[in-house]
Formats: C-alpha cells, structure tokens, sequence
C-alpha cells in the first residue's frame, strides 16, 4: 500500500493566530452631562507660549430664549511680566469646519473602558501689557494722597489714540487687505524705533521682540530656509534676509563683480565726466537712465570732495554704464550655442571707455556667465543685477550723509535702455521684493522727481486732450516681500 502524503505543518493542535476570535470588547461611554467641565483644545498661531503659564478661567451662561445653550468660555492669564494672554473660543464662518466638533478620548487598558468627551476649540491671542508712564504713577499717588479731601473737579477718562480705534475696528470688521495694511504699519513702527536704537529702553518692543524669539523656538527649522531656498533657483542676485538695514539688503558683494567689491569700483573711470562738467560741457551717453541722473551725482561729488559716499554712488552709476554696454552686446550676439568671444575680440565701441584691461572684462563676463555661454538665466541674472543696482543710486534730491530707509527708484528709463516692456521691468522688480507705487506730492518734492511723476496730459489722435496715470516707482523696504508662488488651479474632485 501507498501511504497518503500528508500535507506539511498539516497538525490538528496547530492552529493559526489570525484565526482566534477577539474576546476583548471595549465599551465606550460618552460624557455630556452640564455638571462635566470640558476640556480644552487650544492653539496659538504665531504666539509662543511660556510653559509655565496659568490661565483664570471665565464662563458666561446666556440668557434663556426657549432653547438650551451652552456657556461661553474665556481663558486669561497675567503672568507673564509684559504679556497678557487671552483665550476665546474659535468661530468659523466656513460650510466645511461649522459642523465640525472637537471630543477628547482616554482609554484604560485595565478596565477596557473608552471614555469620549466634548472638548472646546479656543484660541490664544498676545497683547502687551500698557505699562503706566511716569505722569500716571504722579497722578496715581496725588490721589492717594488727598482720598481724605473730596475732589470739586473732575478730569475725563483718558481716550485711546484714534490710530490704536482703528486698528481696533479694521481687526474685528476690515478685509483681509485692510488687516494686512495695519500689521505692515505696526511692524515698520517697531522697526523704526529699533533703528533709533530704544529697544533696550521701550519695555513694549522687548516684550514683542522676546514674544517673537519664544516663538522661533517652537518654529519648524525647515522653514526658516524656505524663503531663500524658493530664490536659489531663480536668476535673481544674492540678498541678504537677514539684514536689519535695508540699503544693505543686496550688499554691493553680491553685484559687483569681480570682488572685491571696492576695488572693482576703484578701478571705474570717472575722471572723464568730472573733467567735462568742470569745464561746462555736457556728458553725452547712450543710457537714458546714465543721462538723466550723471549731472546731478557728478556735481555733488564736485562739491564733496572728500565724501565717500558721494563717490561710490558715482562710481555704482558707472558700474551700471559698464553693465548695461555688456548687455547690449550680449543681446546682439547669434542665438546659436556659441561661447561669448574674448574682450580681445569684441568690436570698437562696445564699452566706452577703453581704461579697462580685456582680463577685468574676461573675469566680469565669467562671472555672470559662467559657461561663457549666453544662455537665457544668465541673461535674466544680468538684467535682475541691473535692475538690484538702480536701487543703491540715490534720488536726485539725495543729500550726502542721508540715510535712507527706503531704496527707490523710477523704472522708465532703465526699461528703455533694456528694451523691455513696462510690464516686464514691473515684474523683475517684484521678484527683487520691490513694490511699485505712486508718490504723493510732497515725496516728489522731497525726492526730486515733480516732473517725473505727475500726471500729464497729452494730446491723442483724434485731438483729444487724455491725463496720463501717473508713474509707479520701485521701492524696496522693510518688511520685504516676495511674489508668492502659485500652487496651481485645484483638480477636479
């Protein structure tokens, strides 16, 4: 006889353990009754919160209307020494979230026992704590003094600034532009006292400053870098989002080359338009933007001498000559994979002056093109870096010694001597962080530019008068922002 073959593992006391059936059973109780406290879900954005910090807790029951409602839940806490912090429970206006309702779950493995509560969302917000000034602890103690003697005047409660009202009504009832508008002018406020350098001093701005540490702290370091990362792939020149003083940031390293950056403006030929406007001739140049402000930066150094200042503007504008003479040449080249010929063999003419050795141009050529090859981002870095340099030549108004808190310039001309369309310029100028604006009439005046950007009239084809729109110019200033990048129109659910 055969014997069977039996199949192997095939015993009969061997059973498999994802065949056990589950006794365990887990009961789940709900907790709702009104003499239950509910938790509390809380989240700060943009706050740091302290880890030693206590709440008081207030709640307000509303009146009866026929229907039962639950009661509404505050949070405060003062212990912080300048900070007060207040919790409100969140609202949403959006058809997704309203129905939404937040519950907190605890499970006792020994009795097998879920327990599921109702918890409420809240929020906490930051405000400084106003300390009293001087002439309030004066009035304070007077009164002390005389509680005995019965007052015969009365003085009116001090009213709030009009300024800090509506900042109060844009935050409960403005738009979301009104909203950013007011935190922009918060933000420069603070920015302007650290500049007059009372920060040590204004117990208010080290409270925000500290606030705003606490807060890096518990920040995601990934996303400190993220800023800088989104530009490392765009042709835009090097900025420095660390610097606390904007004329330096896009520091003169990071656009002009060779380096060091002194002594390749040291090398820049300036004695030709001072000698012509020491003898009362005019500087002709093919640069509109060159023309238009030449003038005016020769005779102030002419005047101040021995300003430095005064000379490394006139020697960034001579820069920006050299730049702009190197991209004309560049646009003409053939289209076709061919490297940038040496400066050995570039036409007559193309930079104007010839003082400057074909090594210094070799090394300037090398560095915006590094493959020696014209290739379309390493001309858009070519224009950005001209367009980040009209941004250190100062208005024509400027005085030496004055210091700017705000870089800006007026765009017309540069996009003539670039031959790009308004809208182009406008939009190299966004990427840099700039913002293009309109003046009022008094910064014309101050600046310089009355004839420039005023609103003009001119005279159409068909003899009707038509008032032009007046000119935007390009300002870059704290807090800097870049163009955001798009996400993408959503998918189809």
């Amino acid at each position: 006889m055969v014997d069977k073959k039996r199949k192997a593992g095939s015993q009969e006391s061997s059973e498999r353990p994802a065949k056990k059936p589950q006794t365990n059973k887990v009961k789940v109780t709900h907790l709702s009754s009104p003499d239950i406290a509910q938790p509390v879900v809380a989240h700060s954005p943009g706050v740091g919160l302290p880890s030693d910090v206590s709440f008081n807790a207030y709640s307000k029951t509303p009146s009866s209307s026929g229907q039962r409602q639950s009661s509404t839940l505050l949070l405060q806490s003062s212990t912080h020494p300048t900070i007060d912090y207040l919790a409100t429970e969140s609202s949403t206006t959006s058809i997704a979230d309203k129905h939404v309702k937040q519950y907190i779950a605890i499970f006792d493995p020994s009795t097998n026992n879920l327990s599921v509560i109702p918890a409420k969302k809240m929020t906490v917000r930051s405000s400084v704590r106003q300390l009293p000034s001087a002439n309030d602890t004066d009035e304070s103690a007077a009164a002390d003094a005389s509680d005995a003697e019965p007052s015969t005047s009365t003085k009116p409660p001090a009213q709030p600034p009009a300024s800090s009202s509506r900042a109060a009504l844009t935050e409960a009832f403005g738009t979301k532009k009104s909203k950013k508008a007011v935190a922009a002018i918060a933000e420069n406020r603070l920015l302007a006292r650290t500049a007059d350098n009372d920060i040590e001093n204004d117990p208010l701005s080290s409270a925000i400053l500290s606030s705003i540490q606490e807060d890096a702290a518990y920040a995601d370091p990934s996303l400190s870098t993220t800023t800088a990362d989104s530009r490392a792939n765009k042709p835009l020149p090097q900025a420095d989002l660390t610097a606390t003083d904007i004329n330096h940031f896009y520091p003169l390293s990071s656009l002009i080359f060779p380096g060091p950056a002194r002594t390749t403006l040291s090398q820049m030929p300036i004695s030709i338009w001072r000698d012509r406007i020491s003898s009362g001739q005019e500087i002709q140049s093919r640069f509109r933007y060159i023309a238009h402000r030449v003038a005016g930066l020769v005779q102030l150094h002419l005047s101040h001498p021995d300003d430095g200042s005064v000379l490394e503007k006139l020697q960034i504008l001579r820069y920006i000559q050299l730049l702009l003479e190197l991209h004309v040449y560049i646009s003409r080249l053939p289209s076709r994979n061919r490297a940038i010929p040496p400066p050995e063999k570039w036409p007559a003419n193309t930079t104007s002056d010839t003082s400057l050795s074909a090594a210094f141009q070799y090394k300037l050529v090398g560095n915006i093109f590094p493959s020696y090859l014209p290739t379309k981002y390493a001309k858009t870095l070519l224009i950005t870096t001209i367009l980040a340099m009209t941004l250190h030549v100062p208005p024509p108004k400027w005085a030496p010694g004055q210091e700017l808190s705000v870089l800006i310039t007026e765009p017309s001309d540069i996009s003539l001597d670039l031959a790009l369309q308004p809208v182009e310029v406008t939009k190299y100028y966004r990427e840099l962080g700039c913002r293009l604006e309109t003046l009022s009439d008094a910064e014309l005046t101050r600046y310089g530019w009355e004839k420039v950007g005023k609103a003009r009239k001119k005279v159409d084809s068909e003899g009707k008068e038509v008032t032009l729109p007046k000119a935007k110019f390009a300002k870059l200033r704290f807090p800097v922002e870049f163009p955001k990048i798009s996400a993408g129109r959503p998918g189809k659910r």
